[in-house]
């Protein structure tokens, strides 16, 4: 027994020393570094937890770093870099591009992942090129004109909902289940199917509805979700050991059928289309590619309903509630709204979203309070080193991690004065041009920028205009403020959902008569 004893003892002082000698790196550097090291975790405790989320980690490591350009923590074993300086955010993501390429989440077992593994974020060097070929041909000027035409027409079914729900009074609603109706209906619409979401049809035979499905892939947050969760970001190893699947198999089946089916009919039929379905089939057969059709067509289906789903419906759930919040704003909104409308007939062209420049303000300031991911991850791809203008430096070699926390910047009081103010004047073109272009990236920068952000702006303008231009959104007693995190999500939600009370101005007018 005192043998066995002894064995374990020296075991567990062997695991002890190997693992102490891991978290000297930043030492070793002269980088200062966060406190609170647990062997084996590093700093990921509070976020393997749930007491915190990896945005919100971050953004505490940004805050307790003021002094400093540059921070050290650790993720399990491995140290990670957080750069802090907007220069350097600037030379990771733009300058120094090719030594910072890579996004840390990877998708190595391919056989489960398939149509995910061709998203543009997924993937990386040639074959991250040819995954956002399709996409940027596709949100080219004059495709999103023939876009927008279409999503006016959605902008208009929602409007008649929302008229239909408020015919009694003020409709009470979680905004983001309403705008999950909308963009669920532009991605449905845009690769070729019909998803009646603002009609409310019961699908037959008890099947998911589509926005049901996308719903899996953001499942709410439950102990076997985060668990995976954590092991495909932290242990990818482990991940592909176990085959752990990002794209639910009911998701996949859905979206291959779909390719197949729209690949098949639009074979027969003698019609243009001029949706985003018909821009990648068209990319495709002037593009040569191993990958089988229907497989290609289905991935970049897939890749267009997630990235406009989830990030779009939150970020105008933001919008909108900050609005609500602030009525004045919300008034100043709604008659630039209605002047542009009288000026372009009644509709909501192109060039008439152009022409929303106090929107965009507006837009832009509910982005910069509330950012959908918080922070940026980047892999090191050839050794670089960082200098910060406090004199600190480091030598990143290859594999290692560098981090950027977009709320860290985005809400810090030496670029924004009174950051917790919500103040749309922020955006006006002198202080625009007064301030570091790399303290405010909403949807990143340099080349793997979002390929989507030009749509999804565009998205956002044309929803909330066609709420506002008839309706009136105030604050529910149900919202909690002042608002918390989620620290649960991935992406950055609210405890308790999004609450407002919608009103028609219409009714209200008849009533004051």
């Amino acid at each position: 027994m005192e043998l066995i004893f002894a064995t374990v003892a020296f075991v567990f002082f062997l695991l002890y020393f190997y693992l102490s000698r891991q978290y000297n790196y930043f030492q070793k550097n002269e980088i200062p570094s966060a406190n609170g090291i647990v062997l084996g975790l590093g700093h990921m405790l509070p976020v393997f937890s749930e007491k915190k989320s990896l945005a919100t980690l971050c953004e505490d490591f940004y805050n307790e770093a003021k002094e400093y350009s540059m921070y050290g923590f650790y993720e399990l074993c491995s140290p990670v870099l957080l750069v802090r300086e907007p220069e350097l955010v600037k030379n990771v993501l733009l300058t120094n591009f090719s030594s910072f390429s890579e996004n840390p989440f990877k998708l190595n077992y391919q056989d489960k992942n398939e149509l995910f593994s061709l998203n543009p974020f997924f993937v990386d060097g040639d074959k991250w090129k040819e995954a956002r070929a399709p996409h940027t041909h596709s949100f080219s000027s004059m495709k999103l004109k023939q876009i927008t035409f279409q999503v006016a027409k959605i902008a208009d079914k929602m409007n008649k909902y929302l008229s239909k729900q408020c015919k009694n009074g003020e409709f009470e609603t979680n905004l983001k289940k309403l705008c999950k109706k909308f963009t669920g209906e532009v991605s449905s619409t845009a690769i070729g199917i019909e998803t009646h979401n603002f009609e409310e049809l019961q699908p037959q035979n008890s099947e998911m509805t589509y926005n049901e499905r996308l719903d899996k892939v953001f499942e709410s947050p439950s102990f076997s979700t985060v668990f995976q969760q954590t092991i495909r970001l932290y242990l990818p190893s482990l991940a592909k050991l176990f085959q752990l699947s990002v794209t639910p198999i009911e998701v996949d089946q859905y979206f291959r059928q779909i390719a197949k089916t729209i690949i098949d009919n639009r074979k027969m039929e003698n019609f243009i289309y001029n949706d985003f379905a018909q821009f990648v089939i068209n990319f495709q057969k002037s593009h040569d590619t191993k990958i089988n059709e229907e497989t290609i067509i289905a991935a970049h289906m897939l890749s267009f309903a997630v990235d406009t789903y989830e990030t779009t419906s939150l970020t105008m759930s933001f919008l909108i509630i900050n609005l609500a919040k602030q009525p004045e704003i919300q008034e100043k909104v709604r008659n630039e709204i209605v002047t542009l409308l009288k000026k372009y007939n009644g509709k909501l062209t192109y060039d008439a979203l152009k022409e929303m420049t106090y929107f965009e303000k507006v837009l832009n300031e509910s982005q910069r309070m509330h950012h959908i991911t918080g922070y940026f991850f980047k892999i090191c791809t050839k050794k670089t080193k960082l200098i910060g203008t406090d004199g600190l430096s480091c030598v990143i070699k290859p594999g290692q991690k560098v981090g950027i926390s977009l709320s860290g910047l985005q809400m810090d009081s030496k670029y924004w004065r009174e950051p917790e103010k919500f103040n749309p004047e922020r955006f006006n073109e002198d202080e625009k041009n007064s301030r570091h272009k790399f303290t405010f990236l909403p949807f990143g920068e340099g080349p793997r920028v979002c390929v989507g952000m030009r749509l999804a702006v565009i998205l956002i303008k044309i929803s909330v205009a066609a709420i506002l231009k008839d309706f009136s959104i105030e604050i529910s007693s149900k919202m909690i403020f002042p608002i918390e995190r989620d620290e649960s999500s991935f992406l950055n939600s609210p405890k308790g959902g999004f609450w407002v009370n919608i009103r028609s101005l219409k009714t209200s007018a008849s009533s004051n008569d």
